[in-house]
């Protein structure tokens, strides 16, 4: 487990570990489980940040800063995948071109307007309802949304079809789906202790919509790409924390 930590964190966040893992392609694939704990480990950093700054600013300001920290930690690695995949979709082309435009590193306008939308919607979202929640559960919140990323894209990985020939994504077909349940019971663990009921109903909608979210890109693009599936990390917490914040609204 120690290794896989220590791999994510070198894979996924900008955190300098200088060690180096051996087979670490085998090693990403065969530790899937433990992608929902390294979630909540980056988050738990995140959340005690947010708590330094909520104990200086406004809760929404402190928020707001979450995210940027939470974009400076990662180097925005699922962002821009969040952002290939809008120019994509959005291109009005042929499903061959679609993945070549995803494999543009260029930045189009609806990348642009994904990632603004993206912002706008978890910003928001969480101004909303700051002030409706005691610090201790906000605090919560912050390391469950970062967790939220990685617990989504785990559901990906259930026989999982890739598109491609060859590429980093292709290293997760065939997860074992042990591997994938096991990081999907310490998410509902973690966000029914700190976020009750209406934070398992937040996860629900989240399954719910990657089941339809499979199904569009097996159907468009015959199957995922790293793009595809990182974008699903930042979709996952967008359904998530609208769904979260609008029964805390509700229940008001």
């Amino acid at each position: 487990m120690g290794q896989a930590m220590i791999l994510y964190a070198q894979f996924f966040t900008r955190i300098s570990i200088p060690i180096e893992i051996e087979d670490a392609t085998t090693k990403f694939k065969n530790n899937i489980q433990y992608f929902s704990l390294f979630g909540l480990l980056l988050g738990c950093i995140e959340a005690l940040i947010f708590w330094g700054f909520a104990s200086i600013f406004p809760l929404w300001f402190a928020w707001m800063i979450y995210w940027i920290t939470d974009g400076l930690l990662t180097g925005g690695f699922h962002l821009d995948a969040l952002a290939d995949t809008a120019d994509g979709l959005f291109s009005s082309r042929k499903p061959e071109r679609m993945k070549e435009i995803m494999h543009d590193s260029r930045l189009g306008t609806m990348g642009a307007l994904g990632l603004i939308y993206f912002y706008l919607i978890v910003i928001g979202s969480g101004i909303v309802i700051c002030n409706q929640l005691p610090l201790w559960q906000l605090i919560g919140l912050t390391a469950v949304m970062t967790m939220m990323a990685k617990t989504g894209i785990a559901l990906l990985f259930y026989k999982m079809v890739y598109n491609g020939d060859s590429g980093l994504a292709s290293i997760w077909v065939g997860v074992k789906t042990w591997r994938i349940v096991a990081s999907q019971v310490l998410a509902i663990v973690v966000i029914g202790a700190v976020l009750q009921w209406p934070g398992l109903v937040g996860y629900l909608a989240m399954v719910v919509f990657g089941y339809f979210y499979r199904r569009f890109h097996i159907r468009l693009l015959k199957g995922f790409s790293g793009d595809t599936i990182g974008a699903f990390g930042e979709l996952s917490q967008v359904v998530f924390l609208l769904v979260y914040s609008g029964i805390i609204e509700v229940l008001k």
